[in-house]
């Protein structure tokens, strides 16, 4: 009996592992980009891809996925550099993520 219960257990996990819940759209993408708004994660993992946006702001280049560029502006002054906001450069109808579930036990 045990070795059935296994069995079983081991099959449901491989068939429901990975279900993609929900189409790709452009407001999920826009949720996953705000949650790095007024954060330093940015600017201090990403330190080799900052560029001069401006005078005021520098951005980090991003390309994910392929076909959606978009950058995170941060500050320029003599504070600790914060993620402003976000642009999207080129590709909008390529910027689309979807919410992966994944069941494991």
């Amino acid at each position: 009996m045990k070795n059935i219960n296994i069995i079983l257990i081991l099959m449901v996990s491989f068939i429901l592992n990975g279900c993609y819940s929900k189409t790709p759209s452009y407001e999920f993408f826009k949720e996953n980009k705000n949650i790095y708004l007024f954060s330093t994660d940015i600017p201090t993992r990403f330190y080799y891809k900052r560029e001069s946006y401006n005078e005021y702001l520098y951005i980090y280049v991003f390309e994910h996925p392929k076909g959606c560029i978009y950058g995170y502006l941060t500050n320029r002054d003599d504070k600790t550099e914060v993620v402003q906001d976000w642009v999207i450069l080129s590709g909008k109808e390529y910027c689309k993520d979807g919410r992966n579930w994944v069941l494991s036990f």
